[in-house]
C-alpha cells in the first residue's frame, strides 16, 4: 500500500510540472489577442514579462524537486570518491647510475694505451684528447687480456674505474715474455643518460672521455675465506652418494651417459658440451654432516639435503687437471639424487672472509685517510 501511494503520490508531482510547462505557451497567445484599447502596451508586455518570469521560477522549483534525489546520490558518489586534484603524483625516482659503459671504455682505452708509442699517440686519442708524447717504442708492451675489478662512480657522471692487463712485453731483439697481471686506474667522463654512465635523466647522445693517462696501482688483497661447512672426511666406496657424484660428472664432464638417471626428476641440467674431457676421477668427496659420513650405507627419508664438495682429477689430451664441484643432493626411493650444481661452496653460518696478516718484511699498500682521522691517529 505505502508503495502504491509513493507511485501516485510521484505521478501527480510529475503532470504538475507538465501543466506549468504548458502555462507559457497559453500565455503567449494570449498576449498575441485582442488587448484593450485603454491599457498601455507597454504595461502589457512588462506584465507578460513578470508572468513568464514567475513561471520559469515555479517551474525551476519543480525541476529541483525532481532532480533532488539525483543529485543527492551524485553528491554521495562525488564525496566518497577522492578528487582530482587530490589524488598523489606518482614520484619519479631517478635510477641508478650504470657503470657498464664507463668499464667497457677504459678497458679499451688500457689497451691502446698498453701497444702505443712514440709515433703513435693517436692510437690513444679516441680515448684520451689531452697532450700526449710516449717515449717508449710503439709495440713494447700489449694486454693479453684485461678485466675491469673496479667502477666507482666519483660524482654524477665521472668514474674511477680499474683495469686489470695481463701484460706481455715485447723487447727489441728478444722474444715476448709475460709479466703477469698489472692493475691500472683511470678517470673516465660520461656524459649522456644514467644508463650510460651519466648525470642526465631519460635519453640523449652518450659520450665518454678519459681525464689522464692511466695510473698503475697495487694489486687489490686477497681475502682468507672463510670456514666451509663440508668436513674433511672423505666418502667410501660404499656410501650410496659415491656413486651418484661419480656416475653425474662423468655424464656432465665427458658426455658419457646421461645426466637423467642421477638427477631429481624436474630438475633439468645440460651437460658440458663439447665434451672437454675424456675421462674422470673422484679424488674425493666431503659433506656436511658434522660427525662425518664416510662410513654411511644407508639413504635416509626422502626430501632430506646433504651436500658435498668433490674433488675431481679430470683427464683429456691436454693432461690431468684438477676440479671441485659443489652439490646438493637429494634422497628419494633410497638412493641419493643430484638436487642442484651448486653456485659456489656453502660457507658455514657466521662464517666470512678475512684480510691475511703481512708476512714479515713486507709492508701493506698505502691507504688514503681522511684528514681529520689523520690529526687524531695515534702514531
Amino acid at each position: 500500500m505505502k508503495r502504491g501511494r509513493s507511485r501516485a503520490r510521484r505521478k501527480d508531482i510529475k503532470r504538475a510540472a507538465l501543466r506549468e510547462l504548458e502555462l507559457p505557451d497559453q500565455v503567449d497567445e494570449d498576449a498575441d489577442g485582442a488587448q484593450p484599447d485603454d491599457e498601455p502596451i507597454g504595461w502589457q508586455t512588462s506584465a507578460a514579462t513578470m508572468a513568464g518570469a514567475a513561471r520559469l521560477a515555479r517551474i525551476g522549483v519543480w525541476a529541483a524537486l525532481l532532480a533532488g534525489p539525483l543529485l543527492g546520490g551524485a553528491a554521495l558518489l562525488g564525496g566518497s570518491a577522492p578528487g582530482a586534484a587530490a589524488r598523489p603524483t606518482p614520484s619519479t625516482s631517478s635510477m641508478a647510475a650504470s657503470g657498464t659503459g664507463p668499464a667497457g671504455f677504459a678497458q679499451l682505452y688500457v689497451q691502446a694505451y698498453l701497444a702505443a708509442g712514440n709515433g703513435t699517440e693517436n692510437n690513444v686519442a679516441p680515448y684520451y684528447s689531452g697532450t700526449l708524447s710516449l717515449n717508449n717504442p710503439p709495440a713494447a708492451r700489449t694486454a693479453a687480456t684485461t678485466v675491469v675489478m673496479a667502477s666507482t662512480q666519483v660524482s654524477p657522471g665521472y668514474w674511477s674505474v680499474t683495469v686489470a692487463a695481463d701484460v706481455v712485453a715485447h723487447p727489441q731483439g728478444g722474444s715476448a715474455t709475460d709479466t703477469g697481471l698489472h692493475y691500472f686506474q683511470v678517470g673516465i667522463e660520461a656524459t649522456g643518460p644514467e644508463a650510460a654512465g651519466g648525470a642526465q635523466q631519460g635519453t640523449g647522445p652518450v659520450g665518454y672521455t678519459a681525464t689522464s693517462l692511466p695510473a698503475e696501482i697495487s694489486a687489490p688483497s686477497s681475502l682468507r675465506p672463510g670456514v666451509l661447512v663440508y668436513g674433511a672426511s672423505t666418502l667410501s666406496s660404499t656410501d650410496p652418494a659415491q656413486a651418484t657424484v661419480s656416475g653425474f660428472l662423468s655424464a656432465y664432464l665427458t658426455g658419457t651417459g646421461q645426466l637423467g638417471p642421477y638427477t631429481t626428476p624436474g630438475v633439468v641440467m645440460n651437460p658440458v658440451s663439447p665434451a672437454p674431457y675424456s675421462s674422470i676421477t673422484i679424488a674425493g668427496i666431503s659433506d656436511d654432516n658434522p660427525a662425518g659420513a664416510g662410513g654411511s650405507t644407508t639413504v635416509p627419508a626422502d626430501g632430506t639435503l646433504r651436500r658435498v664438495l668433490a674433488q675431481v682429477n679430470a683427464t683429456s689430451d691436454a693432461g690431468t687437471f684438477s676440479l671441485n664441484y659443489a652439490l646438493t643432493l637429494r634422497a628419494r626411493a633410497g638412493r641419493w639424487e643430484v638436487h642442484a650444481l651448486d653456485l659456489a661452496p656453502h660457507l658455514a653460518p657466521g662464517s666470512a672472509g678475512s684480510m691475511p696478516s703481512p708476512a714479515a718484511g713486507t709492508t701493506q699498500p698505502p691507504v688514503a685517510v681522511p684528514a681529520a682521522t689523520a690529526s687524531t691517529a695515534t702514531p
